[in-house]
């Protein structure tokens, strides 16, 4: 069970990201810029939430993966940005 919950809480990381990220591109941002919004749009709440109920060291950035998923939901939608766009839909559902 919690393998499942695993997958599908970095499966969810990434679609945040490929939210953030896409807001980047839209705007014209190189690929640092990209990445920081990608990295904020997905982690930003979990980080906010553990460090107000005092859960440290910080789960978003104790695990290499959350992180790892981030930059590259950015890198992937930096340099296929059309694809990531036609894909809008079903990354708006998933997003809610």
């Amino acid at each position: 069970m919690g393998t499942l919950v695993l997958i599908l809480d970095l499966i969810g990381t990434f679609v945040f990201a490929l939210s953030g990220a896409t807001m980047g591109v839209r705007r014209r941002l190189d690929i640092f810029g990209v990445l920081v919004l990608s990295f904020a749009a997905a982690l930003a709440g979990g980080i906010t939430r553990d460090l107000l109920i005092g859960a440290t060291p910080v789960a978003a950035i104790s695990d290499w993966r959350y992180p790892a998923i981030t930059l590259l939901a950015g890198v992937v939608t930096f340099f296929w940005a059309p694809l990531i766009e036609r894909l809008q839909y079903p990354v708006r559902m998933f997003d809610a």
